[in-house]
């Protein structure tokens, strides 16, 4: 079973920033896809079921210019 995690991220300004954030979630244990919005300011991250959502917005990526916000979780 997969999960759709869903966050508002905060800090992006450019397409640089859109990989930067996209790689640093891929890089994430049982991270399968990650669709990144600079636009929305959003990331779509498809997990398995053993990825804690709520360590996502505390992954290193999230320690410098960027800042993540769990917004929601579902079962797929």
């Amino acid at each position: 079973m997969t999960k759709t995690i869903e966050l508002k991220v905060f800090g992006m300004t450019c397409d640089d920033c859109v990989r930067h954030v996209t790689n640093g979630l891929k890089d994430a244990s049982g991270v399968q896809d990650v669709s990144v919005s600079l636009k929305d300011g959003m990331a779509i991250v498809r997990t398995n079921d053993e990825t804690n959502p709520e360590e996502l917005p505390k992954l290193d990526v999230f320690k410098g210019q960027y800042r993540a916000q769990l917004r929601s979780v579902k079962d797929d």
